[in-house]
């Protein structure tokens, strides 16, 4: 440095004014040290500290609320940061614990679990069904406004196991399921939507089931995260607490 810190003579060593500024630093980083030290080891040791988890804004919207307080319930001393987007975030990147996806998951190397399977139905309501012809197959779509998820463009039935692929006519295009529900519910079009999200409006008759009698290929809900190694009792706290949650509503719609 530059700087003389200790004053020696034959029987004595002695601080100059630059060693002991230097000193105090030196005791300042000491404890920063051993704070670290314990912090790290409270993250080990026990569930605390705050976990980034993204996932869809559908998700975030109609699932998560309940799904989360139920886990900071039972972790009081864990901190949920939720990031609500569409987008497939870096998760290394953007430092983010754990990533709940739909659809098709590739890109990036992480550790992936199967979450559940996710019911879709098809859904229009009262007042756009009596203004337009009836719908009974498939093929009867291709004359009717739908309303299409950018990443869902192509919708599957089948029926006897023979499958029916369609490109149906786009009325509106959009990445929120949540915009696609409320058009549906106002009259603009037909939407698939899935059913967790819908169901509550087809209880209370905003909303009409079509097409009951045939299959529609359901989707995958996927969770996300870095290896397993040297992970935090918080972090561990939360796969447990994936593993153990009931997801059928997902599955089922109810």
């Amino acid at each position: 440095m530059g700087l003389r810190l200790l004053n020696r003579s034959t029987r004595h060593v002695s601080l100059t004014s630059s060693g002991q500024i230097y000193l105090e630093y030196c005791r300042r980083v000491r404890t920063e040290v051993f704070a670290a030290h314990i912090a790290m080891t409270n993250l080990k040791r026990q569930p605390v500290g705050t976990l980034k988890i993204t996932c869809p804004e559908v998700t975030a919207s109609y699932f998560m609320p309940a799904f989360l307080h139920g886990f900071t319930q039972r972790f009081p001393r864990i901190a949920v940061e939720l990031i609500a987007t569409n987008r497939h975030l870096d998760i290394i990147r953007e430092r983010i614990d754990f990533a709940f996806r739909v659809g098709a998951v590739t890109g990036q190397d992480l550790i992936t679990r199967k979450v559940s399977s996710i019911k879709r139905v098809l859904v229009a309501s009262p007042s756009y069904l009596e203004a337009t012809e009836p719908i009974k197959r498939p093929i009867d779509l291709l004359h009717h406004r739908c309303l299409l998820h950018d990443a869902q463009l192509e919708w599957e039935f089948s029926s006897d196991e023979t499958p029916i692929v369609l490109r149906p006519p786009a009325a509106s295009t959009s990445d929120s399921m949540g915009f696609l529900l409320q058009s549906s519910i106002a009259g603009a079009g037909v939407a698939l939507l899935p059913a967790y999200v819908c169901q509550p409006s087809i209880a209370v008759h905003r909303l009409v089931e079509l097409l009951p009698d045939w299959e529609i290929a359901p989707y995958e809900m996927t969770l996300l995260f870095p290896n397993l190694k040297n992970q935090s009792m918080a972090q561990t706290a939360f796969r447990a607490w994936v593993n153990a949650f009931d997801f059928s509503t997902f599955a089922t719609g109810k």
